[in-house]
Order: C-alpha cells, then sequence, then structure tokens
C-alpha cells in the first residue's frame, strides 16, 4: 500500500488486512516524489462528509471507473476508492475522486473535506484507511439512498464550477468560502463589472429565504448590490493593499461577510444552473417529475444476492 504524507500516528494506523495487500511504507519526503508515477490498482481517499454517508459498503461507476464508498468505523475512517484494473497514479485517480466528490456535494448540498490519500493493489477488495486524529464527521450513517443524482457536468466550465461550489462548502473560513462561490461567476465574466452586470440581473431570480432576507437588508443601504458584493466582499476578501478590505481579525467584517454568504452562494447555484445547465438536487427532481422521463444523471441502489450494494443507472437497472 503506498501512502501519501500522513501524521506520524495516521501512517501507523493504516490498515492491510491480508497478504494480497501490498504495503509499501516510506518516509513522507520520499513519498511526496514517488506519488504522482506509483502505478496502483486502488487510490484510495479518506474523508470527512458533512452530510449522512452510506452505513455500508457501496459502488457504482464514475466516468468508466468503479467507485466505492466505505462507512467510517471505530477504527476505520470514512473512504472512497477509484478502481483501475491496469493502472493508476495517485495523481489520475486523486483528480477522478475529486471530481467524483464535487459532483456528489452538489447533488447533496453540503460540503466533504479530503483526508489523505493512499493507494492499495489488492484487486478484490479497496484500501481500508485508519482514523488517525483527524476529526470524523458529526453527521450519522443511514441506509444506501434508494436513489442518487450524480449530476455529469460534462464541459470543463461546469466543472471548474462544481470544484468551486465544493470548495465553498467544505472550507472552513466564512471569508474563502465567500471567495469560493464568487469566483464561480468568474469562470464566465473576467471583469469586474460583467460579474456585477451579471449579479444584478438575476437579483430577481434570487428565491432561497436566507439569500432573499438579505438582499431585501441590502437593498435598504445599497443602491448597486452587484458593485457591493464584487467590491466590498470578492475584492476585500482577495486582496489586503487597499481598501475596502476584510481584516481577520475584525468581527464586524466577519460577521457581515456571513451575513452575505447566503446570498453570494445562491447566486453561485444560479449560475451553476442557468448558465452551465447542471441542475441543483431540488430543480433535477422537479424536472423530472414534470418530464417524467429518464436521466443517465439518476442512479438506482440494486441489492444483488450476495448482499453487494451497487448503483446503475434506470436504463441498467430496467435491463
Amino acid at each position: 500500500m503506498w501512502v501519501a504524507p500522513l501524521p506520524h500516528d495516521s501512517l501507523v494506523n493504516l490498515i492491510a488486512h491480508d497478504s494480497r495487500s501490498t504495503r509499501l511504507m516510506h518516509p513522507p519526503a520520499k513519498l511526496a516524489s514517488h506519488r504522482k508515477d506509483t502505478a496502483l490498482k486502488w487510490a484510495d481517499l479518506a474523508v470527512k462528509p458533512n452530510f449522512s454517508w452510506p452505513n455500508v459498503q457501496v459502488e457504482l461507476s464514475f466516468e468508466g471507473r468503479k467507485i466505492v464508498l466505505q462507512p467510517i468505523t471505530d477504527e476505520l475512517s470514512c473512504t472512497v476508492s477509484v478502481f483501475d484494473d491496469h493502472e493508476i497514479t495517485f495523481e489520475e485517480g486523486g483528480t477522478i475522486l475529486s471530481r467524483f466528490l464535487s459532483r456528489l456535494a452538489w447533488s447533496m448540498g453540503s460540503g466533504i473535506v479530503e483526508l489523505f490519500i493512499c493507494g492499495s493493489n489488492n484487486p478484490a477488495r479497496p484500501g481500508r484507511l485508519g482514523r488517525g486524529t483527524y476529526e470524523k464527521s458529526g453527521w450519522a450513517l443511514v441506509d444506501p439512498w434508494d436513489y442518487l443524482y450524480l449530476p455529469s457536468a460534462n464541459n470543463p466550465n461546469a466543472d471548474l464550477a462544481l470544484a468551486l461550489f465544493r470548495e465553498g462548502l467544505s472550507i472552513n473560513s466564512v471569508p474563502f468560502s465567500f471567495l469560493s462561490y464568487f469566483k464561480v461567476l468568474n469562470i464566465l465574466f473576467s471583469g469586474g463589472y460583467a460579474q456585477e452586470s451579471w449579479i444584478n440581473a438575476n437579483l430577481n431570480r434570487v428565491s432561497y429565504p436566507p439569500a432573499h432576507e438579505r438582499l431585501l437588508e441590502l437593498a435598504k443601504s445599497e443602491c448597486d448590490i452587484g458593485a457591493y458584493l464584487f467590491r466590498q466582499g470578492r475584492c476585500a476578501v482577495a486582496h489586503a493593499n487597499g481598501t475596502p478590505l476584510v481584516n481577520p481579525d475584525s468581527y464586524g467584517d466577519k460577521r457581515r461577510l456571513e451575513l452575505d454568504l447566503p446570498l453570494i452562494k445562491e447566486l453561485s447555484t444560479l449560475c451553476i444552473e442557468q448558465e452551465m445547465g447542471v441542475l441543483s438536487e431540488s430543480s433535477f427532481w422537479k424536472y423530472l417529475r414534470e418530464n417524467n422521463t429518464e436521466t443517465p444523471e439518476l442512479l438506482k441502489k440494486i441489492v444483488s444476492i450476495d448482499g453487494r450494494i451497487t448503483y446503475v443507472t434506470m436504463e441498467e437497472y430496467a435491463q
């Protein structure tokens, strides 16, 4: 098992359960140089989801590869793994897993934090990663979802937008969460004026109650909401040489951004939906109800005789 850099106690807690797993332990400094080109069967990523995770192992296909989700236990981390029968490197596997997690986070409407990545070579099963001292998720495990919406987002702009959106959902910093959501707009609109104009043109679409309440409050003092969010939000967070700026030690600055966060998050969601064609979870289910159609983005749980749980498309299920 190849292991990416970890705290020492996490290295000790990694678990290999049978002789078919190749477990190769290297000092972290050497691992950093090997990680990119090391060929493996599995890339295994320990994660901390901010939503309920399946309480048993489940499998599904993503971008032509097998993805496996494993639940947290008293000893093992909550893990997502990708398998390639030929070989996969940490860079390839880590990228595929991150892309998958960004779609899952979008579907669930909550973040997921990546903890550390490892690798294994037992073709029969993914690696099992020790918990170490990492903080565990506060969300309970649940029975596997009956259905799962996993958006395709099959263009570079949508891919990047979902990655930035997951970053905004997951990061433990209000200013940088705000910046991640705002960067979604920057994918399509390079200049500040274009971003401000798009915001102002789409304020009438804001319906999420906390975002709408903040919008009404800002309208009492700000005549140009787009300019306010760009200059006193995006620019104030990104730059420290000039005014306005957000001081991490200023409670007033942090409190203002906390109040603005639901609004920029809602605008980011609208941009991904309206401009990039990736439906939010609520919009997706509304679309299915109104059109009564099948889509490869909807996966259904099936349970085999041996208890193995797999997610397949509705077309595959019908066969």
